[in-house]
């Protein structure tokens, strides 16, 4: 038990430097050649190089304050873990950009609204910001790894990927919010991240919601209401990806909350052991990163 944190901490976040072959020879509309899911995704994509960046930097901001060995530890694998994400998706939206989509106009905004945030956010804001983002990204993980409809459709090598990036996001989904009790304990920090958390669930809905709007208007897709249909069954309905996100927002707001209560299902964890440990997923790459299911 950790004396800071309240919670025993956990000592099995794993780096894995994996690199993706990402090459045209992929399919644009790779998640059941539906373009609406496949932009949804590929949205999600465009935000990380940056956002990983800014969640790096706001828990090395508290490094040298951070005594307990095993949250050190933790904090290196995390930003380790994270950074090697925001290379992988660097790679993956340069694909995009070849394709004709305006990816720097985007990454030229994100980063404006990220240097901003440094510059006048105290270290506590961004930190409780950046706990917000992870406790979205925690959601999406767990259920992508824990419901195989959530990834099934896509193609091999982008369900590797984003089964990938999930499992290393339940790994060290509590690691940023155990810096910011450690250094931010009592009502004062509690309001705080509670006060973050709306801002970012404005942001997460906003940006999940007209980003990849913006992708399909580019693409010539934006009317395309079949696409549009089963994108709601999906996101709604089954598997319900942001229906099952929705209903684990209000818990984060209990002054108890703390990402590591939350269940997790056992095939969650599994993902850990069926990875093949492996530098390169090339695109034309026969079976899967995670052996047979």
């Amino acid at each position: 038990m950790n004396a800071e944190t309240g919670f025993k901490l956990r000592e099995d976040i794993e780096p894995r430097n994996l690199h993706f072959g990402f090459d045209k020879s992929l399919p644009e509309y790779w998640h059941g050649g539906n373009p609406v899911i496949s932009s949804y995704y590929d949205a999600l994509s465009l935000t990380f190089p940056e956002g990983e960046k800014f969640f790096i930097d706001s828990v090395k901001n508290y490094a040298r304050e951070i005594k307990d060995p095993v949250l050190k530890r933790n904090v290196r694998a995390f930003t380790t873990q994270e950074a090697i994400h925001s290379r992988e998706h660097d790679a993956y939206n340069a694909l995009l950009a070849e394709r004709g989509l305006p990816v720097h106009k985007f990454d030229r905004m994100i980063k404006t609204v990220t240097r901003l945030a440094r510059k006048y956010l105290p270290f506590r804001g961004q930190l409780a910001a950046t706990c917000g983002y992870e406790h979205f990204t925690a959601l999406f993980a767990e259920h992508a790894l824990s419901d195989p409809r959530v990834i099934e459709d896509a193609h091999p090598f982008y369900r590797d990927m984003w089964r990938w990036h999930a499992m290393e996001e339940e790994e060290h989904k509590a690691v940023a919010f155990d810096v910011y009790k450690a250094m931010n304990p009592g009502l004062r920090g509690y309001l705080v991240r509670c006060i973050a958390m709306v801002i970012v669930t404005l942001d997460f809905v906003s940006m999940s919601t007209f980003l990849p709007m913006w992708l399909l208007w580019h693409r010539g897709e934006l009317f395309n209401m079949r696409g549009w249909a089963k994108s709601f069954w999906y996101h709604w309905v089954a598997p319900g990806v942001w229906r099952h996100v929705v209903m684990g927002i209000p818990g984060y707001f209990s002054p108890w909350f703390h990402p590591s209560k939350r269940r997790v299902k056992p095939q969650v964890l599994a993902y850990r052991e069926r990875y093949l440990a492996t530098q390169n997923r090339a695109a034309d790459m026969p079976g899967s990163i995670f052996g047979a299911a």
